[in-house]
């Protein structure tokens, strides 16, 4: 597998958010997969937004994609949005990339892994298993604990989308314990924990886990809508203009 295009501390977050919260979103969708609006309307709504970092991160699931070819039209659209906003808001090509078993196989062929400046791994649905959205609360559980802890083994991935969320969506609560898990479990491989206030309401205790593991953290919205933008930008911004990024081991306001 092709590896990682850059370090994790470029991609990445200190959870203490001592330096502040820098304008980054990390997790955004434009018609080249589900998303409601195109690349360069997204990269200027991200503009006037005041937003410094913007990674476009479409889906590979053949059925959420543009159509034949859309990897290429995708890349060079991206990489045009660079160069046309290059100094002034940083553009970087991203995936997000379904796992597809146990073991951290994922939607991702070696020409998109060679060409992503950022992965993100997410549990949506299982060959043989379904939609997670369909499950049994226990059933929604286990796939995607284990899911996600067989995404933590492929050395590709940057960065988990919504650990969790689907399941806690959709379906039933997910376990802290094993949020807990996995976040411990991503501290230690390097990658790093999207905080995505769409699945994670409140914020506060997915942060104060991530930051007992040390586990960095990327903000990303999950905007497939103009509006959606910067959404985990701006709560992570007021969480630590109020303090609240130093929270107790149960995420209460220390």
């Amino acid at each position: 597998m092709t590896p990682r295009r850059h370090p994790l501390e470029a991609l990445s977050l200190d959870p203490g958010l001592a330096d502040g919260v820098p304008g980054w979103e990390q997790h955004a969708h434009s018609r080249f997969s589900d998303g409601k609006a195109e690349a360069a309307a997204v990269a200027e709504q991200a503009w006037k937004l005041g937003l410094s970092r913007l990674i476009f991160t479409e889906h590979t699931e053949p059925h959420l994609v543009s159509g034949p070819g859309w990897f290429g039209d995708y890349a060079r659209e991206v990489r045009r949005l660079a160069a046309e906003y290059a100094g002034r808001m940083e553009i970087l090509l991203g995936l997000e990339v379904p796992a597809l078993d146990f073991q951290g196989g994922v939607e991702l062929d070696e020409a998109m892994a060679a060409e992503a400046d950022f992965v993100l791994g997410a549990v949506h649905a299982l060959p043989g298993q379904g939609w997670l959205g369909g499950r049994s609360p226990e059933q929604a559980i286990e796939l995607e604990h284990k899911a996600l802890l067989g995404l933590l083994d492929n050395p590709r991935i940057d960065a988990l989308a919504h650990p969790g969320g689907i399941t806690h969506l959709y379906v039933t609560p997910f376990p802290m314990s094993l949020f807990d898990e996995v976040v411990r479990r991503a501290a230690e491989r390097g990658v790093a924990i999207e905080m995505n206030p769409a699945y994670q309401d409140p914020l506060e205790p997915y942060l104060a886990c991530c930051r007992r593991h040390g586990a960095r953290i990327s903000p990303g919205s999950n905007a497939h809508h103009l509006e959606g933008l910067g959404w985990a930008w701006r709560e992570l911004s007021r969480l630590a203009v109020r303090g609240s990024s130093h929270v107790g081991e149960e995420g209460v306001v220390a």
